[in-house]
């Protein structure tokens, strides 16, 4: 079972979420992988932040929009960590685990599958919306998943899409559902799962991979 750090190891309530060193530290709780949120920044370029804002996550106030990544950086994301590019977190992190991109703007998708194809990371990385036709510049060259907070045609979707998981929300996992998603070749990771009772339950139950804020939570002999 993969354990994908969810937005790194910022534990809950999260701090310094989505940073370099959040990331870093889910690796060192036994993470295998990561799991983090790109938006497009006011120059253009794709940043690692959950929010449409900073509000949140920073010490400052706005849009991501509103700013070019050169004004984004000087804000403190927790602990003394910035706002990473998606670039460098591909060039730290790719090598070392498998990633999970989550989609968090409209026409994004076109510019990240060209820079996880530049760097040969098709292998590594695994993109994922709840927006589904968000997904379809990936095609066949850069993996992807459905994220669900509902299970309506969610198979049926990814196969007919090209999927290759669904990601749904802990409170819809029953057995039942990992052997289906299994029966039509589909991989199954969840989210988000914190407790030490549901990463058991669904470890035995034969899911894919888990999204944690607490990497620590979980064994790191994984299978």
């Amino acid at each position: 079972m993969i354990v994908f750090g969810h937005r790194g190891a910022p534990g809950y309530p999260r701090r310094a979420e989505n940073t370099i060193g959040s990331f870093q530290r889910a690796l060192q709780l036994g993470a295998t992988g990561l799991e983090f949120d790109v938006r497009r920044c006011g120059d253009g370029r794709l940043v690692v932040i959950h929010d449409e804002t900073i509000d949140r996550t920073t010490n400052g106030r706005g849009r991501v929009a509103d700013f070019s990544y050169e004004e984004l950086r000087r804000f403190d994301a927790g602990g003394g960590e910035r706002i990473p590019l998606l670039a460098e977190v591909l060039d730290q992190f790719g090598p070392k685990c498998i990633l999970n991109i989550e989609l968090k703007d409209l026409d994004i998708a076109a510019d990240v599958k060209s820079l996880v194809l530049e760097k040969q990371l098709q292998r590594q990385v695994i993109v994922s919306c709840f927006d589904w036709k968000e997904l379809a510049p990936l095609g066949r060259e850069v993996p992807f998943a459905l994220l669900a907070s509902k299970l309506s045609k969610l198979i049926p979707a990814a196969k007919d899409l090209g999927a290759v998981a669904i990601h749904p929300r802990l409170d819809l996992v029953t057995a039942e559902l990992i052997s289906k998603a299994h029966d039509a070749d589909l991989r199954i990771h969840v989210w988000t799962v914190n407790e030490p009772n549901d990463i058991a339950r669904l470890r035995m139950q034969g899911a894919d991979g888990i999204f944690t804020d607490c990497p620590d939570r979980c064994s790191t002999r994984v299978s």
